[in-house]
């Protein structure tokens, strides 16, 4: 089956316009279930973050408010967690980078960390670059299409002109955060020539055009991932069918 590669923040702060620093990290709840999602579809997952620094993972994402107030949900979401030992101690995107590492696809999931470190991640760049070079997916969630941002060649985004979406400018505002982010990454995927469109806030929207599979918020990340890992697996039967073995 397909090898995937998530792609996690490693930064635990997110400096504001003022100068100010909060805590930052990734969103558990759009890390765990794409990663159960994958993994239950037969396909393989590596997990990498800048500098192959221990993941960081922003304790807010599990606020009672963003779990309806059910104690049960976020026990279990904190259990599944536990269970994923890899991200304590994941790969180098410098390294992968530069030794010409393989993937099917790639996954980057949100939370306000990648406005810190992926968005100006050349070697996350250069990978996402090689993918869809490769005729691979690539995927992104909530603040998680930060990490498209260097993709780029000869000065030239490589997904401009691509429909696609992110947390929204609306639920930027319902979070409290609009004024006081150095930039709102809608505003940025929209000026490098994203073709952006949202749903209502904290609704399920997935919007996918090509190779490129993005989410608006943690509500559409389940709805991304099937749509992903479906496709991967059809993927590999067709070069499976085409190749008599499956291709390498």
């Amino acid at each position: 089956m397909a090898k995937v590669l998530f792609i996690l923040t490693a930064a635990h702060e997110l400096t504001l316009k003022n100068g100010d620093r909060i805590p930052s990290g990734f969103w558990a709840q759009e890390f765990v279930p794409p990663h159960h999602i994958f993994l239950e579809h037969g396909h393989t997952i590596d997990i990498a973050t800048p500098r192959g620094k221990p993941a960081a993972l922003d304790e807010d994402c599990f606020a009672p408010a963003f779990h309806h107030h059910d104690s049960g949900r976020i026990a279990n979401l904190r259990e599944q967690l536990s269970d994923i030992e890899a991200w304590h101690t994941p790969l180098s995107l410098e390294r992968l980078a530069l030794t010409g590492a393989k993937y099917d696809a790639i996954f980057f999931p949100g939370g306000y960390g990648p406005m810190a470190d992926l968005i100006c991640s050349g070697a996350a760049g250069n990978l996402v670059k090689r993918i869809l070079a490769s005729g691979g997916l690539i995927g992104a969630v909530c603040h998680g299409p930060a990490g498209l941002v260097m993709a780029q060649q000869d000065g030239n985004w490589l997904f401009a002109g691509y429909q696609m979406t992110c947390f929204s400018p609306q639920e930027e505002q319902l979070a409290g955060f609009a004024d006081t982010l150095p930039e709102l990454l809608a505003e940025r995927l929209a000026r490098l020539g994203g073709e952006l469109h949202f749903g209502a806030p904290d609704s399920e929207h997935v919007v996918i055009d090509r190779q490129l599979h993005t989410g608006q918020n943690s509500a559409s990340v389940e709805k991304l991932a099937f749509a992903m890992a479906r496709r991967l697996k059809k993927m590999g039967s067709l070069d499976k069918d085409a190749c008599g073995t499956p291709c390498s």
